[in-house]
């Protein structure tokens, strides 16, 4: 009877058991290896490498609403173009698919932003360093969140603050079906043992590129999630041809398409002023809650 179980078991087990060959997905077959010191340099290489950036083919598509309404609003991807410029400027031009015409013009230096919205002929002004502004009942707030500032930040990354008192940093590793990745996290100690989350940036291991990246508010939620994609070479440099970038605090999604980048272009001093045309409505946005000017 021992002898007939042994037997009947091999016999199950042979039944269900078999070796399948797998195809070995090549992000994950040609992933590199590299310490944190490594990756740290890679970063802030890659960051001093970019002093400014120009796209003049971009497709620009953006959600907004936040989720928790159930109601989102959809605007009609257009062409446009978009500036940057260590440190702070950025300025992202949206135009008519036909006419060519602009549709939106937004442009941040600094503190200061500036937004054309020629629907409504008016000209708005406020600071970045504002988190949520009013808006009256007939002015399209989801624009007015839609900052450039926020944009900037993820094309323009900066290195990890991994130097800084009291910041520190950590490494973990992810795979996923198509991937592996080196996970950087970046924290502040606010005393005893709470760490405050700032920053967190995966990075694909074939390529050594970030491919996410996410960054969090003083309280720990989640300020914006950046995906980046299409990886194209440029100038010595492997750069996203596919950037999505999404505040969910905001309530807005924004998703570039470029279809080329230029890394470090002579760009002139007035390509980054923005002045009201005239006739526009000008608007100094005012601090949620708070009454005066800004």
């Amino acid at each position: 009877m021992a002898l007939l179980t042994v037997m009947a078991a091999v016999g199950w087990g042979c039944g269900v058991k078999r070796t399948v060959e797998v195809p070995v997905p090549a992000r994950i077959a040609e992933a590199k290896t590299a310490g944190l010191e490594e990756l740290l340099t890679l970063m802030r290489e890659r960051s001093d490498k970019v002093r400014s950036l120009s796209s003049a083919s971009v497709k620009v598509t953006l959600t907004s609403g936040k989720v928790e309404s159930g109601r989102l609003q959809e605007y009609r991807s257009a062409p446009g173009y978009v500036l940057l410029r260590r440190p702070d400027a950025i300025r992202l031009n949206v135009q008519n698919p036909i006419s060519k015409t602009t549709i939106l013009d937004m442009l941040s230096a600094g503190d200061e932003f500036s937004i054309w919205y020629p629907r409504e002929n008016r000209f708005y002004t406020g600071k970045n360093s504002i988190r949520e502004f009013e808006t009256d009942s007939g002015s399209e707030g989801g624009l007015l969140t839609a900052r450039p500032a926020h944009l900037l930040n993820a094309l323009l990354p900066n290195p990890f603050a991994a130097g800084e008192a009291g910041v520190r940093v950590a490494l973990e590793e992810e795979q996923d079906a198509g991937a592996k990745y080196y996970v950087l996290s970046l924290f502040r100690e606010k005393g005893g043992h709470e760490l405050q989350p700032l920053r967190r940036v995966w990075i694909e291991r074939s390529q050594l590129v970030p491919v996410r990246e996410v960054y969090f508010t003083d309280e720990g939620s989640i300020a914006s999630i950046t995906s980046f994609s299409n990886f194209a070479p440029t100038e010595g440099l492997l750069l996203p041809l596919s950037v999505m970038m999404n505040r969910p605090a905001d309530g807005y999604s924004l998703n570039l398409q470029m279809k080329s980048w230029r890394v470090n272009p002579s760009l002139p001093a007035d390509a980054f002023v923005l002045t009201p045309p005239a006739g526009a409505e000008q608007v100094a946005l005012k601090e949620k809650g708070k009454a005066g000017g800004i």
